[in-house]
């Protein structure tokens, strides 16, 4: 082994750093490690802070999670219901659809509204329309058949008309009213699910607001639409007002109501005369019915004037009385002029008639001819004292030997007449001939 010498001179430097005592000792005998023993000598070095810390720290921990729990427990006995911590999804869920339900109801019925305000508009303007050109119509004097028929015309186009907007709008509004039914219907199962549910509903929160902010937007456009419809009915009034109350601007119908309308003509009603019945002019009960439907007229038009019309229609309701009034006064003076007159004329024909019955005592005549212009209605005048019935027959002599003719009696309302029978020749009646009764 010449060269242990070198390799030991070469190993010398690297056994210093790592392995110094084998390597320089390359010879002697290895130094045995013992784990066992070095164990044994570890026992005697123990630290007891550690265990101490560890111990510590695990009691806190579990000190720690009673504390939690019974917080938990503590808090979860106390927490009150909010909308926002809701947990039941089946009880929110009822909740938005009862409110989607309602919002969907309140939207449908300012619809129907909306859609009613606008079909009355358009009908009113048509209404307007036409009022117009019925009132140039009657403002134009025309004659009574030509107006009356132009007013059935101008109706008869305003009706049509008016059916055939009815007609477009009243089948959208039939539509919405039947969808806002279903509304109703889905609206009364969901109010009865919340109805159920209400005591587990408790406050409400934020979203409650957004709902009330929700139904207020709703609330206000259906006020839109009530002021809408108050609008029309404002208009409508006024229309309606106009057509009732209408204003008269001929010339001529202004005249009449200035000259009549502040008048305050009385009626001046009279007694019944005898004179009618004696006369058969009218009978005391066809007397009093007129009576009577003069006072029921009056009762109506002073009814009518109570009331508070407006435009043309007071002052023409005046003239009408004071005109009725006038007209049943001038009647009245006139039937009653005419039974002064009938009785002055009596008065005359009785004295006639007294004369001519002075002569016929002195004569054998039965009676005289007093008018044969129509043979059919001889005027006569016959003898008080004889009894003449109807169908009686007479002779007529101008001369006791000239004979004219024969006569036959009937009655009429004014008295005791003839009619021609025969004549003997070609002479005709004439007044004064001599009348002979032939004697049953």
């Amino acid at each position: 082994m010449a060269n242990d010498k070198q390799v030991k001179k070469e190993l010398v430097p690297f056994g210093a750093k790592f392995l110094p005592e084998e390597i320089a000792n390359i010879d002697g005998s290895a130094e045995v490690y013992s784990l066992e023993n070095e164990y044994a000598k570890t026992k005697k070095n123990k630290n007891w802070m550690v265990l101490f810390i560890v111990f510590v720290f695990i009691g806190l921990i579990a000190a720690l999670t009673v504390f939690v729990t019974y917080y938990s427990k503590a808090k979860d006995s106390n927490i009150e219901v909010s909308i926002n911590e809701f947990e039941d999804l089946r009880l929110k869920e009822i909740l938005n659809s009862s409110r989607l339900t309602e919002n969907n109801l309140q939207i449908g019925k300012n619809e129907v509204v909306s859609l009613m305000v606008e079909m009355r508009n358009k009908i009113l303007q048509i209404n307007n329309i036409y009022l117009k050109r019925q009132n140039a119509v009657l403002d134009k004097g025309a004659p009574e058949e030509t107006t009356r028929s132009r007013l059935a015309e101008l109706r008869r186009a305003e009706d049509a008309e008016v059916r055939a907007v009815r007609a477009k709008y009243e089948g959208r509004i039939n539509k919405k009213r039947a969808i806002i039914n279903e509304i109703e219907r889905e609206k009364a199962k969901a109010d009865r699910e919340v109805r159920k549910e209400n005591k587990a509903i408790g406050s409400l929160g934020d979203e409650n607001r957004l709902y009330a902010q929700n139904m207020k937007r709703l609330s206000q456009s259906s006020r839109s639409g009530l002021n809408a419809l108050t609008d029309f009915y404002e208009r409508y009034i006024k229309y309606v007002i106009l057509k009732y109350n209408p204003v008269f601007k001929p010339g001529d119908v202004k005249t009449t109501l200035a000259r009549n309308a502040k008048r305050n003509e009385e009626q001046n009603l009279r007694e019944y005369d005898e004179l009618f019945a004696k006369e058969n002019i009218i009978s005391r009960q066809r007397f009093d019915e007129t009576r009577g439907k003069i006072k029921d007229r009056s009762l109506l038009m002073d009814r009518l004037i109570g009331v508070e019309y407006e435009n043309s229609v007071p002052p023409a309701l005046n003239s009408i009385d004071n005109l009725s009034n006038s007209i049943v006064n001038d009647y009245e003076n006139l039937w009653f002029g005419l039974a002064s007159t009938v009785k002055q004329k009596n008065s005359q024909i009785e004295d006639y008639r007294i004369a001519l019955d002075a002569v016929l005592k002195e004569r054998p005549e039965s009676g005289y001819i007093i008018s044969a212009v129509n043979p059919s209605r001889i005027s006569i005048h016959i003898n008080r004292l004889l009894t003449v019935q109807e169908g009686d027959i007479a002779l007529v002599f101008r001369t006791d030997d000239l004979y004219i003719g024969k006569i036959k009696f009937y009655r009429t309302a004014e008295g005791l007449k003839a009619r021609l029978v025969s004549l003997a020749g070609k002479e005709k009646m004439r007044p004064f001939d001599r009348i002979l009764i032939k004697i049953k």
